[in-house]
């Protein structure tokens, strides 16, 4: 027998399962693993569990033909569903889970976002399973598409799976499902249409009952009981027409008018620069009806508006509408990084104002001449022959009254005042923290005018030209002596407000500083050799025994008296002190007069910080350290030397540092009690004790200055005067911050219940933000575009306010716009159906009124429009016509067991979706 060989080719293993099976298997595989094939009945649904409830969705990729998908799971998670699986019934004489959803109208109509959920809202289900391409492949080829359902049948069938089951077919953008449900001796197949264009005969309802009734009744010859009809009418509103339903103008209208009000200066604006409600939907909503109760055809329908038993609202926000106060804030962050100089903004303006310095011309000159009537003695106008002054970029109409409100003390009857001096003390404002300047002082001003300036009246230029001025006015009050308003007094404070605050304060100090050093000169000088609080006795001589008395056997007084030197006699005493005596005489301690503390700004305070850090640690640097911080101990023992002629380190100690003299017990010879210097104080060549070496007996009035008032106000000056517009703008920027958030505050909205708390919320990034010297602007973005957004919700809450509650301020409103606010779906409460309802027929009513002024009656004539003339006006068009039929009918024979049919419809101007659920007896044919 001759061997043959046969090819490999030729041996083919039928046991071999092929991708069509090794994919149906998996599908299977999956559904058991998800526990999807027992049956079971949940409770019924409610109304609204398909919007409030969540949605659980579970996935898992398969391949067939190198193919890739996703199996979706997705199911509404129900109270029986988490609480107790016994309530969960698994029955086998009752219809399916789905057929049971299908018939409940509770949930008609929901509105749900998330990806595939339309199906809920086509077929009413709250549990089905989806077979998807993984990418966004469009499934557009006939064949594959039935082999994807038969997949997915026989899937069902062999895992007795009764979820509904899914293909998406068609381009993903038309949410195009084809499906089958089968189980419990029924097959409900889910089909679908979807078209550009509406048929005539589909535009109505009457056309879509006869169309459901004849996809029942085909080939089965029965008559059909009246369906049920939901039906809902959507109507669009955009244009608001009519100021009485816009949004309240914005509170601030600045340069608009004809004269410039301090009212306007103070505040900063805040609004919506447009209306920030896009749009009003309103659902109108018929809820299950007979057929035979309800017409709606090309001729006549009974779906009128205002007759509908259901309404509902939702509202569409403009995204991220421009807000003013936002605006105001983020257009001055961005000055930050403009690196120009005030010369190269304003050119020859600031070279004719600084070469004519005292020309009454100028706008600041003619601010402070009414302040100070002697300038007009020494300077006359008439006599003055200038050239034509450089115009800046305000003009000065604009530019006096935006200085008056800075500096309202330059007029004679100020319109805006600043309170007193304490005012201005931020230990007592309420935004305590924040490191920035106090509500309504003259920094706070000056940042609200520079916002205006560079907002609306031209930018960086304006910014600089108003800088300008105020440096200007700060040097012709340094000069004049006139102190600075609105900044308070006492020494820079530097951990509380902001460093142009401190560099105000700073020169009301060198001012006041000043003005004292004047008026001293005038003073007639003593010879410093009486004290107002001695007499002179006790001035002039030192006494071995002050109450000493001649004894009483001789009757004569006797009193030793020592005289001071000349060159030793006490000066510059302030008062007695009232229990220490000097240690060496026995004589009384007398406190002297000091010189004032050094008040310093954070950034001198931050320079001296360097310098030291700078020194190094060896002990050349040790002693120089020693040496610059001991320049204010140097003068208060030399004021101390004056006041107490032979006064040793011992009693300095005992006034200046008592923690440094450690008591003992005993008295000495003068009744106070012993002690000794701390170890500290006895370490050889110490500073304190080579200071005390050094310092001569000087009184604080002939001594050095330790505060050269001139030349700190100099620099002062010129730190003002020195800084770029984007540092300007750095100086501004916390204060203006604050001002912001302060206006934010000020708003009051009772659908924002939480606004407190969120402003709360800002207030402690603004603390964190303001409390380094040098700003970071990212941190200032941030609380911007917060404050930005708080600005937009307040501005929707007042325009939706306005639109549908007017005066209404009840409760029941204040919830109804809660919920409108997030976007949804809110139906009308009935406590306010009848308000809220003519306010929205009136406001689509206007809006028709101004549609058929803008067109001819010819031109607005519509067929999809109701016919009846009496509403035709108040309502337009409906932008969406959604119904959904019901009915139970023997299918596929009139011998059939009874199932249930449904359709959903969706019509739109350029769009029809039809989603029906059909079921078939498979056990009666």
């Amino acid at each position: 027998m001759n061997n043959i060989e046969i090819e490999d080719t030729y041996h083919h293993d039928f046991t071999t399962a092929s991708e069509w099976e090794v994919f149906i298997a998996r599908l299977e595989e999956i559904i058991r693993e998800w526990k999807l094939p027992r049956s079971k009945i949940c409770s019924p649904l409610k109304k609204g569990d398909f919007i409030n409830l969540s949605w659980e969705a579970t996935s898992e990729n398969v391949h067939f033909a190198d193919v890739e998908f996703s199996l979706k799971h997705i199911n509404l998670i129900t109270p029986s569903d988490e609480a107790i699986q016994s309530s969960i019934e698994e029955c086998e004489d009752k219809r399916s889970q789905c057929l049971m959803d299908a018939l409940n109208s509770t949930n008609d109509f929901a509105s749900l976002d998330q990806e595939h959920l339309n199906l809920a809202k086509y077929y009413g289900i709250r549990e089905f399973i989806i077979l998807s391409p993984a990418k966004e492949v469009a499934i557009t080829d006939e064949t594959r598409i039935k082999i994807l359902l038969s997949s997915i049948t026989i899937a069902s069938n062999n895992s007795n799976c009764e979820v509904p089951m899914f293909v998406q077919v068609q381009e993903p953008w038309q949410s195009f499902y084809l499906g089958v449900s089968e189980g419990r001796g029924v097959c409900s197949h889910f089909d679908m249409v979807h078209l550009k264009k509406v048929p005539p005969y589909c535009k109505f309802l009457n056309g879509l009952l006869t169309l459901f009734k004849q996809k029942i009744t085909e080939g089965c010859g029965i008559r059909l009981d009246p369906a049920m009809v939901s039906a809902r009418f959507t109507y669009l509103l955009k244009d608001w027409t009519s100021s009485t339903w816009t949004q309240d103008p914005p509170d601030f209208d600045f340069m608009h008018g004809e004269t410039l009000g301090v009212a306007e200066l103070g505040k900063l604006p805040f609004g919506a620069t447009f209306d920030p409600v896009g749009e009003l939907i309103l659902f109108t909503t018929w809820p299950e009806m007979p057929e035979n109760v309800v017409v709606d055809s090309e001729s006549y329908t009974d779906l009128e508006p205002q007759q509908a038993p259901e309404w509902s609202v939702q509202v569409k926000m403009t995204s991220s509408p421009a807000c003013l106060l936002g605006e105001y804030l983020i257009d001055f962050i961005h000055l930050c990084s403009n690196q120009k100089t005030l010369f190269e903004l304003l050119g020859d303006f600031v070279s004719y104002t600084e070469g004519d310095g005292q020309n009454l011309s100028s706008a600041f000159n003619a601010l402070t001449e009414s302040r100070v009537p002697a300038l007009s003695t020494v300077v006359s106008k008439a006599a003055i022959k200038k050239t034509k002054p450089v115009e800046g970029p305000i003009s000065e109409d604009i530019l006096l009254p935006i200085l008056y409100f800075l500096f309202p003390d330059a007029e004679d009857n100020p319109k805006q005042p600043y309170a007193n001096a304490n005012a201005y003390n931020v230990e007592d404002d309420q935004w305590k923290g924040v490191k920035t300047a106090a509500v309504d002082s003259l920094v706070w001003r000056l940042s609200i005018v520079a916002a205006h300036c560079a907002h609306n009246l031209g930018g960086a230029p304006a910014l600089a030209h108003l800088w300008h001025e105020f440096v200007q006015e700060i040097r012709f009050r340094w000069e004049r002596n006139i102190l600075i308003p609105g900044i308070g007094s006492g020494f820079p404070d530097s951990v509380r407000t902001c460093l142009l605050h401190q560099k105000l304060q700073m020169l009301n100090c060198c001012i006041e500083r000043k003005k004292v050093n004047e008026e001293s000169l005038y003073k007639p000088q003593s010879m410093d050799i009486d004290d107002p609080d001695s007499d002179s006795d006790e001035e002039f001589f030192e006494c071995t025994n002050e109450d000493s008395t001649e004894s009483e056997d001789t009757g004569i007084k006797r009193q030793r008296k020592m005289k001071h030197s000349l060159w030793n006699r006490p000066t510059g005493r302030l008062a007695k002190h009232p229990v220490l005596k000097l240690l060496k005489t026995g004589g009384s301690l007398y406190l002297p007069v000091t010189q004032e503390p050094v008040p310093k700004t954070e950034d001198q305070l931050e320079e001296d910080a360097e310098v030291m850090m700078q020194l190094g640690t060896d002990q050349r640097a040790s002693e120089m350290r020693a040496r610059l911080m001991s320049a204010s101990l140097l003068s208060d023992m030399e004021s101390f030397k004056a006041a107490n002629p032979g006064a040793v380190l011992e009693d300095f100690i005992r006034w200046y540092s008592p923690r440094d003299w450690i008591e003992e017990e005993g008295l000495d010879e003068w009744g106070q009690k012993n002690g000794h210097l701390s170890p500290r104080m006895m370490i050889p060549n110490n500073p304190w004790s080579n200071a005390w070496t050094s310092s001569q007996p000087v009184p604080a009035h002939r001594q050095k200055r330790l505060f050269d008032d001139t030349r700190e106000a100099e620099k002062a000056i010129h730190y003002l005067t020195s800084q770029r517009l984007g540092q300007i703008a750095q100086l501004l920027l916390p204060v203006l911050m604050h001002a912001g958030l302060s206006t934010l505050n000020s708003q009051k909205q009772e659908a924002l219940s939480n606004l407190p708390d969120v402003v709360q919320s800002i207030l402690s990034k603004l603390q964190y933000a303001t409390k380094p010297i040098h700003q970071k602007i990212k941190s200032y973005e941030e609380i911007a575009h917060d404050i930005e957004g708080i600005e937009a919700l307040v501005a929707q809450a007042n325009s939706l306010q306005r639109k549908l509650g007017g005066l209404n301020q009840t409760k029941e409103f204040t919830g109804f716009l809660v919920q409108l606010m997030r976007e949804k779906e809110v139906p009308v409460p009935d406590a306010l159906w009848e308000y809220v309802r003519s306010r929205i027929t009136s406001m689509f009513y206007e809006a028709q009124k101004a549609a058929h002024m803008m067109t001819s009656v010819k031109n607005i004539s519509d067929a999809d429009s109701p016919r009846d003339g009496g509403n035709v006006g108040k309502f337009p068009a409906p932008f969406c016509k959604e119904f959904i039929l019901r009915a139970i009918a023997p299918r596929p024979s009139g011998t059939s067991t009874p199932h249930p049919q449904r359709l959903y419809a969706s019509l739109k101007r350029d769009h029809l979706r039809l989603a029906g659920l059909f079921s078939e007896d498979t056990i009666f044919f």
